[in-house]
């Protein structure tokens, strides 16, 4: 069953759009780069007022045991330690909703 990764962050102020560009592309360029990641989107909190998070990325995997593999990839630690000192707070949320069963 295709398990849903959601994950919403608030950049650190300060941090320039040049850098957030880089770890958004960083993402976009994980396509392809992880067996069982089927669909990945990410991007910027469209509201102009101020939000607690502001841009979001959606990760499809093809079971709960990818999602976790995937956690413990050199992939995944990667992106850990790329966001990590740009990220002032984030939020993760892992579902098998949005199946047609």
């Amino acid at each position: 069953m295709p398990v849903t990764h959601i994950l919403m962050y608030r950049f650190k102020e300060g941090i320039p759009d040049s850098r957030i560009d880089e770890h958004l592309a960083f993402i976009e360029g994980m396509r392809g780069q992880f067996d069982g990641l089927i669909d990945l989107k990410c991007g910027r909190d469209v509201r102009s007022d101020r939000r607690q998070y502001t841009h979001g990325f959606v990760m499809t995997f093809e079971s709960a045991e990818t999602l976790v593999a995937y956690n413990k990839a050199d992939l995944h630690t990667e992106l850990v330690q790329t966001f990590r000192d740009d990220v002032e707070d984030k939020v993760v949320f892992d579902s098998d909703m949005g199946t047609d069963d």
